[in-house]
């Protein structure tokens, strides 16, 4: 069995080098300029269908550089220790490998430490006058825009699309719907706890946290309230009226949307918030919970980004009638043909009778091994969570490998 889950989770890994191509771009936003990267296909005319990245918290740049170091990265990513994350150049690759031009960013406060009297428009809305700015470009098909928030990123592309309705589509990747101040007190504790921290410490900070985001709801506050991380209470008003409202504005858009929880995500944890958001939206979205990720879009034991979050995303595209240019490769099947119908998997083998199939989610966790015995199999994928799986069939001399997507 450890053989071929290393097997499995080699291919799993393997993800197709195509050299893209890779466009250094600057855009104006509140009078500041901001670098992007838009990545495009190697294949295909274009234009291409375009993915714009609403990055999350932090003075993120464009590829979100994560070192991981430091006494919590010791204690909740020990085996990643010494790594440096590349996550959204990672996602932005994959993406256009496959057919997609994708837009990342330097963040404004990335970009300028110190930038001058801080707004919400200024610090949040960058994504809004890179939208502006792509559609001048040749490479972007204007009629298929969409915008994909990764953590709060998740949170501001639903707003933008209430002022910008050419938007086809919305992508929550590891998204909230518990207010900040709250998800941020839990996340304190969180760490406090799992790192063997001062709790009592930690219980107080969340308190404060809560505390000054309650009177900034209730417009408890004036001039002399200090700023919390920089920014001035008012700011934070303006930042509560959008972020709180997050459910709301997603149904009010009528948009297609995918909504995606990553099971090793603590930051934003699927138990609460992908449930929430199962409940809360009333627009017919597709939910997927991809096992063994976590917030930073790989596994807790190998810092490599995972196709599984690339290929789910693209499936979904492609289900939802966004195609590119970019012709869909096929798996070698090898004499093995299969037909899938819903959880269903018939397999027929010209050649050889089937002896072993063995189903791996993307991250190389087998769960299903069974022999097989003649040229027709059907096997049934029932009680799995939704999302990407390969298929390896044994048949004599022949092999095929198939990627398989669950649906919701």
């Amino acid at each position: 069995m450890k053989k071929w889950t290393l097997a499995l989770l080699a291919w799993c890994m393997a993800l197709p080098v195509m050299a893209g191509n890779t466009i250094a771009v600057t855009f104006t936003h509140d009078g500041l300029s901001l670098s992007g990267r838009l990545e495009t296909p190697a294949q295909g005319n274009g234009p291409f269908p375009l993915i714009i990245l609403a990055p999350g918290s932090g003075a993120n740049d464009k590829n979100a550089t994560l070192p991981m170091q430091g006494s919590n990265i010791v204690c909740l990513y020990p085996n990643l220790l010494g790594d440096t994350l590349h996550p959204y150049r990672d996602l932005s690759k994959a993406l256009s490998d496959s057919g997609y031009a994708v837009f990342t960013y330097d963040k404004v406060e990335y970009t300028y430490p110190n930038p001058g009297v801080i707004t919400f428009h200024k610090l949040w809305m960058p994504v809004e006058s890179a939208l502006t700015y792509l559609k001048t470009r040749s490479e972007v098909d204007v009629n298929q825009i969409i915008l994909l928030g990764h953590s709060e990123g998740s949170g501001i592309i639903p707003y933008i699309t209430q002022q910008h309705p050419e938007v086809k589509a919305l992508i929550s990747l590891a998204g909230p719907i518990t207010p900040f101040d709250s998800l941020l007190a839990y996340q304190i504790n969180y760490i406090t706890q799992t790192c063997n921290g001062d709790t009592a410490m930690a219980r107080v900070q969340g308190e404060q946290i809560l505390q000054y985001y309650g009177n900034v709801r209730t417009g408890n506050f004036n001039g002399l309230t200090p700023p919390l991380f920089g920014v001035s209470a008012a700011v934070w008003s303006d930042y509560v009226k959008v972020f709180d409202s997050v459910a709301y504005r997603y149904n009010a858009v009528q948009k297609p949307t995918l909504f995606i929880g990553l099971e090793k995500d603590f930051n934003v944890p699927i138990a609460t918030e992908l449930t929430r958001f199962r409940q809360q939206i009333t627009t017919g979205a597709d939910f997927y919970e991809l096992p063994g990720l976590n917030h930073y879009l790989c596994t807790n034991n190998d810092p490599a980004f995972s196709q599984m979050m690339s290929d789910t995303i693209i499936h979904w595209l492609r289900k939802s009638g966004i195609v590119t240019s970019v012709p869909v490769v096929a798996a070698a099947s090898k004499g093995i043909t299969l037909k899938q119908e819903g959880t269903l998997l018939k397999l027929v083998s010209e050649r050889h009778d089937m002896q072993r199939l063995i189903v791996a989610d993307m991250n190389g966790r087998v769960v299903l091994d069974r022999k097989a015995n003649g040229r027709e199999e059907q096997l049934r994928l029932s009680g799995q969570v939704a999302g990407m799986y390969v298929l390896k069939v044994l048949a004599g001399k022949d092999s095929a490998t198939f990627r398989v997507m669950l649906q919701p």
